[in-house]
């Protein structure tokens, strides 16, 4: 078995048949498996898979331990030597399984390789992959600069630059996201600490740390609608439990209280613009984020992120 297709679902009914309809176009002719990991959906998601795919195997779980969790429960049990995990409500072309197992054999030492993400009109998104976390990043959110010069690269660091062919890149996205089955193997995978938000960028940096070097090819192309800027409370606290995740984690030891106290600043800023005509739209961030009324409500909320997924969250 060469590749072992993952995908994690949770009340996933609405739009899983497009996903695995996809899959199923993209696996044809390859040694592949697809296996679908319910996190105890409470709507008919896993009778949805199960009519749609009886070619898929199907892991209906009895609790929501998150994405992490979740895709380690497929990968336990995949037999793949690539394991490739696909969001539900993503749609991969059907070319694209094929070519991120061309760059991976080209590039042994890629340990992951990613796609290139599209929205539905066909523009490219700019969430295929981004940069490092750093001191300067963080600094840069911190004092509005990523926001000033949204997508520059010395200003705002973290967000992509335009790219064409086969580039290698410090994070990429969990949404379609290939690993070589000896580096999930000798790095962990996943961390299941991770609930949801920051378990791709952990990975990636474990693997550059142990050597790899990930890689994007903008052959492997796929639609993900969902989520281009986090809208709700409850995704942006996540998102940023896992922002501090990272810098806790990945940042020198000296700068990590820093960098939190960076991250929390560059909220509360972007908070007290919101009212005004200068607020941070999703169209002033290079990798957009949230909306302009978001930031007041997730400072009002700190009290849920600041700690990072390492704090019990």
């Amino acid at each position: 078995m060469n590749l072992s297709v993952i995908i994690l679902t949770y009340r996933s009914a609405a739009y899983i048949t497009r996903c695995l309809d996809a899959v199923r176009r993209a696996t044809e002719g390859l040694s592949a498996e697809v296996i679908v990991v319910d996190n105890d959906s409470p709507d008919d998601t896993v009778r949805v898979v199960r009519e749609a795919a009886p070619w898929a195997d199907v892991i209906a779980r009895d609790v929501n331990s998150g994405f992490a969790d979740g895709c380690a429960a497929g990968a336990k049990v995949a037999k793949g030597r690539y394991l490739v995990f696909v969001n539900p409500d993503a749609e991969v072309r059907p070319d694209a399984f094929t070519a991120l197992l061309e760059c991976a054999e080209r590039n042994p030492g890629a340990g992951i390789v990613g796609g290139r993400c599209v929205t539905g009109d066909g523009a490219v998104d700019p969430r295929s992959w981004w940069g490092r976390p750093t001191p300067w990043s963080v600094l840069c959110f911190a004092t509005g600069l990523s926001t000033a010069f949204p997508g520059h690269r010395l200003f705002d660091p973290e967000s992509p630059v335009t790219w064409d062919g086969e580039r290698r890149v410090p994070i990429v996205t969990g949404a379609l996201m290939l690993v070589d089955r000896r580096l999930w193997d000798t790095a962990g995978g996943f961390d299941t600490r991770i609930f949801m938000y920051g378990e791709d960028a952990d990975l990636c940096l474990r693997a550059r740390a142990a050597g790899y070097r990930p890689m994007v090819t903008d052959r492997a192309v796929f639609l993900h609608e969902g989520g281009r800027s986090s809208s709700s409370l409850g995704k942006l606290v996540l998102l940023f439990t896992g922002k501090v995740t990272v810098v806790r984690r990945h940042f020198p030891r000296g700068l990590r209280g820093a960098g939190v106290r960076a991250l929390l600043f560059g909220v509360w800023l972007r908070g007290a613009m919101s009212g005004r005509a200068a607020g941070v739209d999703a169209d002033r961030q290079g990798r957009p984020m949230a909306r302009r009324g978001d930031w007041a409500e997730l400072w009002a909320a700190r009290g849920k992120w600041s700690g990072g997924w390492d704090a019990g969250h």
